[in-house]
């Protein structure tokens, strides 16, 4: 019996026929080996998502005859991918014919929402899963013309991806979704190969469901949780989670293990990697997250685990650009403990939560999204602080879960940034970041010292 492992690709990886094939190669390499053996998510062709929500934008203003020529283009879009992929004349015709019936299935619901005049949640989803029935309907045929002697499974997300009824937003049902995974997932350790849907999937009635944008890589998580998957590897355009932008130092790297804390802290101050609630998941289950690129697939990518063993202290440098940096100063002439209480307090009401804050006796220094609206809070908190705000700044954020126990790593960065001015300091995170503020037009010129001092070149 084979192992499962969990291959998901995202949108730019199958947005036509070259991409679908190199997308096969990938799978052949990395997928199909002697004891392995995959289960693969896909995501709608790239643009195609962002289509489907404008269709559905205009049937709801009325406007059916343009939501029907966007249908066109699609199905014309897809009947080229087939056309392009030159497969054998039965696998061609069974793609299109299935083609044919998903496109009119979807004029079927344009014309309901004419005649109700309405776009209910359930609708939209209906339309928008679309996107990746369509691409997987035609990679799966398109796997099996190359796979003469291969069992390539078209396998609908919505017969075994339970969810409640919470359209457009759906939550999984995880229990259910494991006992309708497990004759899916005997198949696919006996040789077979699974083709499916991420973000698509179907309450206990069968009714459509999606579970947000973004929801493929959740999918591919779930799906590799209850399939009981040794691994889940995750192809986006980039070849893992880098020690910092690549556009800002051009010898920044892959990792090759990432914690799964220390990426959490990454993503929430900016840097470009998987977000954290959608691979929570396995994680949890103590599956690895393998982050690859499907423009090098002989890269190794980055490994995100659940510990923090056998990774490197010190995980990379994100940045958050066009923040707003608030020094608070207390109008009481001796220190007053309610000051900071009333602060945090007026932030709270407005559902302000600062990306990063240092606290004094008298003062509070707050990194604030760039879009925040003070106006009001200005007002509640000018009765007790002074309130003094800068604009054009970057969070410059050095992520690792060393970073607490190792020594010297706050002269290491002192040192860095000696001739870089930064107006505010703050420890933070799960104890695994350090984050500066510093002016937008020095932002790269710190963030390529600070990765110097502790990532050198490689």
């Amino acid at each position: 019996m084979a192992k499962i492992v969990v291959q998901k690709f995202g949108g730019t990886s199958v947005q036509d026929a070259d991409s679908m094939r190199r997308v096969m190669d990938i799978i052949r390499s990395h997928g199909i080996k002697r004891n392995l053996r995959p289960l693969v998510v896909l995501s709608a062709c790239a643009g195609v998502t962002n289509s489907l929500i404008r269709i559905s934008e205009l049937a709801i203003l009325g406007k059916i005859t343009d939501a029907q020529n966007e249908v066109a283009q699609l199905e014309a879009r897809h009947f080229r991918i087939v056309q392009d992929l030159k497969l054998e004349l039965r696998h061609e015709q069974e793609a299109q014919l299935a083609l044919r019936l998903l496109w009119r299935d979807l004029r079927t619901v344009i014309r309901a929402v004419e005649l109700l005049g309405e776009m209910t949640p359930k609708m939209k989803d209906k339309i928008v899963s679309c996107g990746e029935l369509a691409s997987t309907t035609i990679f799966a045929h398109g796997f099996r013309d190359q796979l003469k002697n291969q069992d390539v499974l078209f396998l609908d997300a919505r017969e075994f991806f339970v969810t409640d009824s919470n359209f457009t937003l759906a939550r999984p049902n995880v229990s259910a979704i494991k006992k309708k995974i497990k004759p899916i997932a005997r198949k696919i350790s006996e040789g077979a190969i699974g083709i499916t849907q991420g973000f698509v999937g179907a309450t206990e009635r069968g009714e459509t469901t999606t579970i947000g944008r973004g929801g493929s890589d959740f999918s591919a998580s779930i799906m590799g949780v209850a399939a009981e998957a040794v691994e889940i590897q995750i192809w986006t355009d980039v070849a893992g989670i880098f020690t910092c932008d690549p556009r800002i130092v051009p010898n920044a790297y892959a990792q090759e293990s990432v914690s799964f804390s220390d990426a959490s802290v990454m993503a929430h101050y900016g840097a470009k990697v998987l977000h954290p609630e959608t691979i929570w998941p396995a994680i949890e289950a103590g599956i690895p997250v393998r982050v690859l690129s499907s423009k090098e697939p002989k890269l190794h990518g980055t490994t995100i685990v659940s510990s923090n063993e056998d990774t490197p202290p010190v995980s990379g440098i994100a940045i958050t650009k066009n923040i707003l940096l608030a020094t608070l100063t207390s109008r009481f002439p001796l220190p007053q403990a309610s000051v900071a209480s009333n602060i945090f307090s007026a932030l709270e009401k407005k559902g302000i939560v600062p990306l990063a804050s240092s606290l004094s006796f008298d003062s509070v220094s707050l990194s604030l999204d760039g879009k925040t609206s003070l106006s009001e809070v200005r007002v509640a908190i000018e009765k007790f602080a002074t309130v003094e705000l800068r604009s054009e700044m970057s969070l410059v954020t050095l992520v690792g879960h060393g970073l607490a126990s190792s020594t010297g790593v706050a002269a290491k960065i002192f040192s860095a940034l000696k001739k870089i001015p930064c107006q505010q300091i703050s420890y933070g995170g799960l104890g695994n970041a350090i984050s500066v503020v510093i002016s937008s037009e020095k932002t790269d010129a710190a963030v390529k010292e600070l990765h110097k001092a502790f990532f050198g070149s490689k």
